[in-house]
Order: structure tokens, then C-alpha cells, then sequence
């Protein structure tokens, strides 16, 4: 096979087998997965090859066709799903990679479960805790806001519970989002029960709120994660403030002064210009969220390299991949609590 399939040319004898059925050496013919990261590689010698990703609910393994027509990409365009033909490469230097002799897209289906990565065990407690946290708003406009935009029935809701916060950076899984922003609300709540004259209820709305504008910002379904138009050119914190100032003009009796200061701490939660704020915190309120909202971040990525499978004995706990402006990362103590739950 020279890459290039129609329907009939690749059997379907594995359609329904799953990523991590498969073992070194396996060969596999129609096999169906979602398609990630598609890029016309050139090799050493000058051979075009096709490098990409495939993915099913079971997970994710590197693909390769060798000797790649020039124009699959255009073959491949828009195609969210492949159905490809080849065997699991057996080489010590590849081993488990696919390595593909067909490729060639297949039809959407309505029900995408099969090829989504499973929602986080412990995606139900988040929901909860979410849910108490909106509970627990006194203020009745800032309520109202809440509910608007969070209803159940609402159509955010079922996009929020389910999409990434990122596309690599952290909380980048699926139902990551609602996982960060009800961790950085809670971060919030336990800032204002010590520190005085803060306003708890602003505090803690803005922080469920802070990164509403991911959902446009980012795509969902098969592509979640990966940049929309919108993301490119207006970014989350815009696209957000945008969302939630629009919600609260549509609430009757909503006071002008507390949407400017809700818009204000959205806008200013990276804190810095140079990390993406569109304004700096200028009052107690927006210092604390964009604090609480870094911490998330950073110890998110401390938790997944020490998830990782770097060897931390004989490295002495250390993670040799930079976070931040850190050229290595402790986290021995973090991992050992980590096995011990387990």
C-alpha cells in the first residue's frame, strides 16, 4: 500500500480494538482512532514521512507512515478520525509505536466516547464541590451571575464539566477545568476567611469564573485543547470578561459598579502583562485570585512530574524538568504521599 486507501481497499477486521490491546509486533488492519498532531516530516535522506498521534479512550501512542505521498496531508485535512492499516513496531529504538502502511479519514460518529480520554475518577467530587461553592454565594446579584451562566440545564455546563484548562501547561486533561477552577475558588475561600476586609463573595465568584473564556478559547470534543481562531486572536481572559460582563447586563438591577469589579479581577488573574493579564490586580481581591490562580497552576505541574516515571530514587527526588523559572523541581515528598494513596 502506497498510503492512499478508498473504503473498500482497507478491511475492518479490527475497527472495534482499542489502543492498548495492541502489543509490539501486532499487526492491525482497519483499526479506527482519532488522529492528533498530524505533520509531513522529512527524513535524512529526503523521504517524506507522516508523524501523528493516535488516540482512544484507552489513550495515546505515536504513529509513523514511512514513505508518505506528498500531498496527505491534503488527503487527511479536516479529518478528526483515521482508519489505518500496519503493525506495532517491534524496534527497540520505536517499540509500540504504529507503524502505518494505510491511512485514510473516517466519518465522524455521533458518539464520540470511544476515542475521548475518560473523564477523571473523581470528576463527580469536583461537580459537588463546584456546585457548594456556587451554594455558598450570599450576595444575590453575584448568585444570579453564578447560576446564569452555570445552570445545569445551561449550555456551558456540559462543555465545562468536560473540558481541559489548557493544552499542556496544567489541569490539561479532560474535566480539567472545572478541577482548576473550583480549586482555585476554594484557594480563595481560605485566603478571605484569614485576611480581613475581603470581599469573600466577589473573591470566590470570580474565581469560578476566572477561566469561563477557555471554552471559546479552546476546542472540545476530538480537538480539545487545541486553539480555536478566537484563542489565537483574543485569548481566554478578553473572551471571558466578554461572556461574563454580557450575562450580567442580562440580570435586572445588576449594579454597573460590581460588573467593572468582576470584569476587573477576570482581566487582571495572570497578573502580569507579560504572562497574558490584560490589567494588573488593583485591589485585594484580584491579588488574591491571580495568587490562587498561579499556585493551581505550578502545583499541578509539580503533582504530574511527580506522577511521572522518572526514576526519583536514584535522582534523589529531584524532577529534572523545569517548572517555571526553576531548572529542576523537588518532589520526593509529594510522590511518597502519592504511592502512599494508592
Amino acid at each position: 500500500m502506497n498510503g492512499f486507501a478508498r473504503d473498500d481497499d482497507i478491511p475492518t477486521d479490527d475497527a472495534g480494538r482499542r489502543l492498548t490491546s495492541f502489543a509490539p509486533g501486532d499487526a492491525f488492519q482497519g483499526a479506527i482512532f482519532a488522529a492528533l498532531d498530524l505533520s509531513l516530516k522529512t527524513t535524512n535522506n529526503g523521504s517524506p514521512y507522516l508523524q501523528l498521534k493516535l488516540r482512544d479512550c484507552t489513550g495515546v501512542v505515536n504513529a509513523k507512515l514511512w514513505s508518505a505521498p506528498p500531498e496527505i496531508l491534503q488527503t487527511l485535512n479536516g479529518a478528526q478520525l483515521v482508519r489505518v492499516h500496519g503493525q506495532v513496531d517491534n524496534n527497540p529504538r520505536y517499540r509500540g509505536e504504529f507503524k502505518l502502511t494505510a491511512v485514510q479519514p473516517h466519518p465522524t460518529p455521533a458518539d464520540l466516547s470511544p476515542f475521548l480520554p475518560p473523564l477523571p475518577a473523581d470528576n463527580a467530587a469536583h461537580v459537588g464541590r463546584f456546585l457548594d461553592l456556587i451554594r455558598s454565594i450570599r450576595d444575590p446579584h453575584l448568585k444570579a451571575l453564578l447560576k446564569a451562566i452555570f445552570q445545569p440545564t445551561a449550555a456551558l455546563w456540559p462543555r465545562f464539566i468536560e473540558a481541559p484548562a489548557a493544552r499542556t501547561m496544567h489541569h490539561s486533561h479532560r474535566g480539567g477545568l472545572l478541577e482548576h477552577s473550583g480549586e482555585v475558588a476554594l484557594l480563595c475561600d481560605r485566603m478571605a476567611s484569614v485576611l480581613p476586609h475581603i470581599n469573600r463573595d466577589l473573591l470566590v465568584s470570580c474565581a469560578l469564573l476566572h477561566d469561563i473564556g477557555k471554552l471559546e478559547e479552546l476546542e472540545s470534543d476530538l480537538n480539545a485543547g487545541e486553539y480555536t481562531l478566537a484563542g489565537q486572536l483574543v485569548g481566554h481572559i478578553v473572551l471571558g470578561t466578554c461572556l461574563v460582563a454580557g450575562a450580567a447586563e442580562q440580570i435586572a438591577g445588576f449594579p454597573a459598579q460590581l460588573k467593572h469589579e468582576v470584569m476587573h479581577l477576570i482581566l487582571s488573574h495572570h497578573g502580569e502583562p507579560e504572562w497574558g493579564a490584560a490589567r494588573r490586580p488593583m485591589c485585594a481581591e484580584a491579588l488574591i485570585l491571580s495568587q490562587c490562580d498561579h499556585i493551581s497552576a505550578k502545583v499541578a505541574q509539580c503533582r504530574e512530574k511527580a506522577g511521572g516515571d522518572e526514576d526519583f530514587a536514584r535522582a534523589h527526588g529531584w524532577h529534572s524538568a523545569p517548572v517555571g523559572s526553576q531548572n529542576a523541581i523537588y518532589v520526593g515528598p509529594m510522590r511518597e504521599l502519592m504511592k502512599a494513596e494508592e
